[in-house]
């Protein structure tokens, strides 16, 4: 070090180690190619619409509706947007009425989703976490979860319907347990995927058992956790629309299966709209919540 400073050499600056930082990682946005993709999709819909339509205009308007037809009261006969507060209300429908349909029965099942999806994640994260620390309660809990986790979610409807009927507290503790089960599945596996070496260097550094844990393997799990978290939002919805359609009498499931029955195909593809447009809001503020919470990583951008 000596004979290179004696050379007129400087010591490397700090911004000679750039490769060494890591990246923030940048929220993604849709682009050129993304949009085309889901314009490509409706276009798809709309060709096919008017083929069937071609072959057997009235069966083909109700069974796949053109865009005119889901969008506008043009067509009272068929199922539209319009017709979404038709027969349920017992009035003459509009859409201020209709809109003020969709918007109760949206805030019932976004209700549902997300404290049903709050309370499992977090009891199955904080269950995981525990059981995850001792091998002996791991031994004990682990294999009964495993039993029911292979039960179908759906076959438990009945049995949910049969212990609180139609009442809000059986689909919060459906969608409860639906999302537990998935979830401290996912965070045990994130704890056995964790490397050995990182938790042998922090035991060779002086750490204690607890220490290890608490500083090594929680954080070493966050990432594995919320693509986990991401892709059980999104299941949940899916979970609610199951309990809804059986046992309730409010929310988007309760309008899906009324539309199923009066064969209004445009105001089911309404209440299918909205739980896309729902899952992508619930998806895109996970995604910046954890991209902010786990920033300090130095991993590629979330997609």
């Amino acid at each position: 070090m000596a004979h290179l400073m004696a050379a007129g050499s400087e010591p490397p600056s700090l911004g000679a180690t750039t490769a060494s930082v890591p990246r923030r990682r940048r929220i993604p946005r849709p682009n050129g190619w993304q949009i085309l993709g889901i314009v490509l999709m409706l276009v798809s819909w709309e060709l096919y619409a008017w083929h069937v339509h071609d072959q057997n205009p009235r069966r083909g308007d109700t069974m796949f509706p053109r865009f005119e037809f889901i969008a506008t009261k043009s067509y009272p006969e068929f199922a539209t947007f319009y017709g979404i507060e038709k027969g349920m209300l017992g009035r003459r429908s509009n859409y201020r009425q209709a809109t003020v349909v969709l918007v109760k029965n949206s805030f019932v099942t976004a209700k549902r989703v997300l404290i049903g999806a709050g309370l499992g994640i977090g009891l199955g994260v904080a269950i995981g976490l525990m059981v995850g620390w001792s091998r002996r309660a791991r031994e004990i809990v682990l294999p009964p979860i495993l039993l029911l986790r292979t039960i179908p979610i759906l076959a438990l409807i009945p049995l949910f319907m049969f212990w609180f009927g139609a009442r809000e507290i059986g689909i919060l503790i459906y969608i409860t347990f639906a999302v537990f089960a998935m979830m401290i599945i996912n965070t045990l596996e994130a704890i056995r995927n964790v490397s050995p070496l990182y938790q042998d260097y922090a035991r060779c550094m002086g750490a204690s058992r607890f220490q290890v844990y608490r500083t090594v393997v929680t954080p070493a799990i966050v990432p594995a956790l919320a693509g986990g978290i991401r892709v059980i939002l999104g299941i949940s919805w899916a979970i609610a629309l199951a309990g809804e359609l059986l046992s309730t009498d409010r929310g988007l499931g309760w309008l899906m299966i009324l539309s199923e029955r009066q064969l209004k195909t445009g105001s089911m593809a309404v209440v299918v709209a909205l739980f896309v447009l729902f899952s992508l809001i619930v998806n895109a503020v996970f995604v910046r919540v954890s991209t902010y919470l786990s920033r300090w990583q130095p991993r590629a951008d979330l997609t």
